[in-house]
Formats: C-alpha cells, sequence, structure tokens
C-alpha cells in the first residue's frame, strides 16, 4: 500500500496508551488478581442491574474490556476461518467505517462511492471535509446495480484516496461477485484503497466462497448485527492486512467495544444453532415475501440481504405509501437520497409476511 504521508504510516511513536489487563496478563503470562491501575468502579452495588440480570452481568459491567478483544477476535476467527491477526473490532460496522476514513484521509481527499448506497461514509467523508464524488448506479433487466466500471473510472479520474463499496449493496440488495470485486481492485488508481461493507455477505450464499481473507488494499468491513441478531450490542470488525490494520489501531477509540458486549457476543458465537438458524430464517422470509410482492403488482429486487426492496413509479407515491403504512404503526425505509427516493425496503422478520402487514401494504400502494 502507497503512503501520502507521515501520518498514515503505522510505527512505534504512537502506541496504544491504554492495552489493558488482558493484554498485560497476555503479555506476562500471569494472571491478574487485583485490579488496582484502572479506576474502575470495583465496589458497585449495581442493586437494580443485578436483580434484573444477575452477578455474571454486573461483574462485567463495572469491568473495562479487553481494547484489543484478543479472546473474541479468536472466536471469530475459528468461526469463519479467519487468521485473528487480520482482524480489529469496533463498535459497529459504521465505527469502522468512520475509522477508516479519520485514519487515511486528509481533509481535502476525494472519496467515491455509488448514489444513494449506504449513506453512513457520505456522512463521515463529509465530517471529515473529504471531496465526495457520487457514481449513478447503472439500471438493468434486475434494476438497479452498482456501476463498478464507472466507480474505477472516476476513481481514476479524481485520483481518489478511497472508494466506499457495499456488496450486498444497501439499499438495492445486489452484489457483484468476489472475482468482479478484485477485478476491481486492480483498476483502481495507485494509491487508493477500497472500503468493502460486506455487513450483509452472511445472507449471500453466491459471496461465501473467498470472504475469509484479506484483499490488497482493501479494508473488508463485517458485522455481527445481522447474522448474529447483535444490532444492540454494536458490534463491528475489519478484516485487511496486518499493514492497514495498524494504521487503523493508531486512530481507533480503545474502550470503544465493552467488556460485556464482547462477553455477550462470545456466546453468541459459542451458540452453533444461532447464525445459522437466523440465515436459513431470512432466506425462506426473502423467498415468501418476494413471492407476496409479486401478488401484489411489485416486482422486488434481486436481494443478498435480510431485506427486501422495491421500486415505485414515484417519489411522491413512495412517500404516500410510507406514510400510510406509518399511520398503521407500520415503519418501512425511504431512502433520503434523491436516487431511490422512490424505494421502500422492508426488514425481514415474521411480521413482514403476516397477513396484517400484507394486507396493509395492499390497500396503501398505488
Amino acid at each position: 500500500m502507497q503512503s501520502s504521508g507521515s501520518s498514515f504510516a503505522p510505527g512505534k511513536d504512537n502506541p496504544n496508551p491504554f492495552p489493558g489487563v488482558a493484554a498485560l496478563e497476555r503479555r506476562t503470562g500471569k494472571r491478574v488478581q487485583l485490579r488496582l491501575g484502572g479506576n474502575e468502579s470495583l465496589d458497585a452495588p449495581l442493586t437494580r442491574l443485578r436483580e434484573t440480570f444477575g452477578d455474571a452481568f454486573c461483574q462485567r459491567a463495572r469491568l473495562y474490556g479487553d481494547p484489543g478483544a484478543w479472546e473474541l477476535r479468536q472466536a471469530l476467527a475459528q468461526y469463519y476461518g479467519f487468521d485473528p491477526e487480520h482482524l480489529s473490532l469496533d463498535a459497529g460496522a459504521d465505527a469502522v467505517i468512520g475509522l477508516c476514513v479519520q485514519a487515511l484521509c486528509r481533509p481535502g481527499d476525494t472519496v467515491v462511492c455509488s448514489a444513494g448506497t449506504y449513506p453512513t461514509f457520505g456522512y463521515f467523508a463529509r465530517a471529515n471535509a473529504c471531496h465526495l464524488v457520487e457514481v449513478p448506479y447503472r439500471y438493468g433487466i434486475e434494476g438497479p446495480r452498482v456501476d463498478l466500471v464507472l466507480l474505477a473510472e472516476r476513481a481514476r479520474s479524481a485520483q481518489a484516496r478511497l472508494v466506499y463499496l457495499a456488496n450486498p449493496d444497501n439499499p438495492t440488495g445486489s452484489w457483484s461477485a468476489h472475482d468482479e470485486v478484485q477485478r476491481f481492485i486492480e483498476q483502481l488508481p495507485e494509491g487508493c484503497l477500497l472500503l468493502l461493507d460486506e455487513a450483509y455477505l452472511d445472507f449471500c450464499p453466491a459471496l461465501g466462497e473467498g470472504s475469509a481473507r484479506p484483499l490488497p488494499r482493501c479494508v473488508r468491513i463485517r458485522s455481527m448485527s445481522k447474522s448474529h441478531g447483535l444490532a444492540g450490542l454494536r458490534i463491528g470488525y475489519a478484516l485487511a492486512e496486518r499493514p492497514l490494520l495498524d494504521i487503523l489501531e493508531r486512530s481507533k477509540v480503545h474502550y470503544a467495544l465493552g467488556g460485556l458486549v464482547q462477553y455477550a457476543a462470545l456466546l453468541a458465537l459459542d451458540d452453533a444453532n444461532n447464525g445459522p438458524a437466523i440465515i436459513e430464517r431470512n432466506a425462506e422470509l426473502r423467498l415468501r415475501f418476494s413471492e407476496h410482492l409479486r401478488t401484489l403488482g411489485q416486482r422486488p429486487l434481486q436481494s443478498g440481504t435480510n431485506f427486501v426492496s422495491f421500486e415505485l413509479p414515484t417519489n411522491e407515491s413512495a412517500e404516500r405509501v410510507q406514510a400510510r403504512l406509518l399511520e398503521a404503526g407500520i415503519a418501512v425505509h425511504r431512502p433520503q437520497h434523491r436516487a431511490f427516493q422512490h424505494l421502500i425496503r422492508v426488514t425481514l422478520c415474521q411480521a413482514s409476511i403476516t397477513s396484517g402487514f400484507l394486507e396493509r401494504l395492499r390497500e396503501v400502494l398505488p
């Protein structure tokens, strides 16, 4: 990877000031018996929490977690076949995106993404004074899809520092094959990195092969929110080559991933049925909801995610559908970006295929 300045270069001049007790135990090989150096609230009664959640919860709630999330990295590595040294965890995929923009870009750098894709990247890019270039989707028989050719062309012409690609995409649900993504990386200009947001990858069987290794000049961003059912815990991680992770970790908030969160995630990964059950159920719901949409005269977009989107004729008709559903206490998503204000996105769950929701949808559709 090319570095355009000292702020991008990893080194020992900026060590982590809070490596944590777990790192100390691993380095010394000794168990810390008394934690008297971290200014934790060691004598907290936590009475209501204890009554509700028990002693194990309170024990972890009052102590700082491991900033390096060593145990959780090992568990994720075993679950997916990763090398744990290629992982860096943070408080959700959004936090990883923000960290990448902060650590890898300077104010004024050009970054590129699709016009209407997941908006968090643009949010952080603008906040960090980057110049954001948006590329339109291409439309075909299957609906809107990310235009990798045009993305690469714009990245080269603008000498972009970062390109963001959600694969599978949000909000369309479409995806590009691994070999397409790899060829795309090769087309990027020298010094340009790809942020490959794969938060929905587990729901897309077509993308399973080759998903456990880092790619050159790329940060692969994953999440435990969707396929492990842990959205409220906020667990995301970067999969990348070690030199690139070293750069990110120089800017990372040390205790962003709490000890209680790490413990809960370990329990979820230890449950062998949890993830597969979510993915299997999601595939069934995706098929059934798509079929229901067709009976309502709508064309569901192809989806490799845990949602299904469909397009209405105009922005105004989509706005009316969303508003009338909300009047009935049903919240669906309509993107704010002008490119997709005519699109409705529905998260898949048992409620999305119940007769109550489908009947209401039938009533409000134009």
